[in-house]
């Protein structure tokens, strides 16, 4: 097998990982009747490990069991309000998550 087919096939798995985990992520999502503000943000990079979420602040309320679900820990959590004037204020809350790793603390926000 040539190199440049094995990168390919590597970039065919990753690619397959990434949609499965972006799917779980809905369907969990779906499940609690919880509706995502924007898609799941996934940094594409080997020395970052981390993703977003953005979302009301409702989420708060199911982080826990998100984080169980998946073994990941939220690492920061962002919180912007948009005022626009004659319009209703409106809310983006933004989750930051890293895999969970061994010795890991949970954050109480």
């Amino acid at each position: 097998m040539s190199l440049y087919r094995e990168y390919l096939d590597a970039k065919s798995d990753l690619l397959t990982k990434d949609l499965a985990f972006k799917t779980a992520v809905d369907n969990w999502f779906d499940e609690h009747d919880l509706f995502l503000m924007a898609p799941i943000d996934i940094v594409d990079s080997l020395t970052m490990d981390h993703f977003t979420i953005t979302m009301d602040g409702k989420f708060k309320e199911y982080l826990k069991d998100f984080e169980e679900t998946f073994q990941v820990k939220c690492t920061r959590i962002h919180h912007q309000e948009i005022i626009v004037p004659g319009e209703p204020v409106k809310h983006v809350w933004k989750f930051h998550f890293r895999e969970k790793k061994e010795g890991d603390e949970r954050y109480e926000f």
